[in-house]
C-alpha cells in the first residue's frame, strides 16, 4: 500500500512538474503533449492524487507518523522528478518495472 500511494505522489508531482510554466517542451510523447494542452484538468487530476496517495499513507501509518511520511514522500518524489525528469533517465517502461519491484518486495517481506 505504501508504493501504491508513493506512486501516486510521484505521477502527481511528474504532472504537476510537466504543467508548470517552466517545463520547456522537448518530448514528442503523446501523453505529454496532452498534459501540457490542458494543465488546469491534469492539475485537479494531480491534487486528486495527491490527496489520495496522503489518505493512504495516514491511513496506513496514523496521524502523526503518517503525516509526517507523507510530508517525507512528497519530498523524495519531488526532488526525484525534478533531478531525473530533464535527463529522462525513467521512461514509462523502468517506471513500471520499478513499481514493480517495489511491490513485490512490499508483499513479500
Amino acid at each position: 500500500m505504501i508504493s501504491t500511494a508513493c506512486l501516486m505522489l510521484l505521477l502527481a508531482f511528474e504532472i504537476l512538474y510537466l504543467t508548470s510554466k517552466q517545463y520547456k517542451q522537448a518530448s514528442s510523447l503523446v501523453f505529454v503533449k496532452t498534459i501540457v494542452a490542458k494543465p488546469r484538468q491534469f492539475s485537479l487530476a494531480a491534487a486528486v492524487l495527491f490527496s489520495i496517495g496522503s489518505a493512504l499513507i495516514i491511513s496506513g501509518m496514523g496521524w502523526a507518523s503518517g503525516s509526517v511520511a507523507v510530508v517525507v514522500a512528497i519530498m523524495a518524489t519531488g526532488s526525484l522528478v525534478v533531478v531525473l525528469q530533464p535527463f529522462r533517465y525513467i521512461g514509462l517502461i523502468g517506471l513500471s518495472a520499478l513499481y514493480a519491484a517495489v511491490l513485490l518486495l512490499e508483499i513479500f517481506i
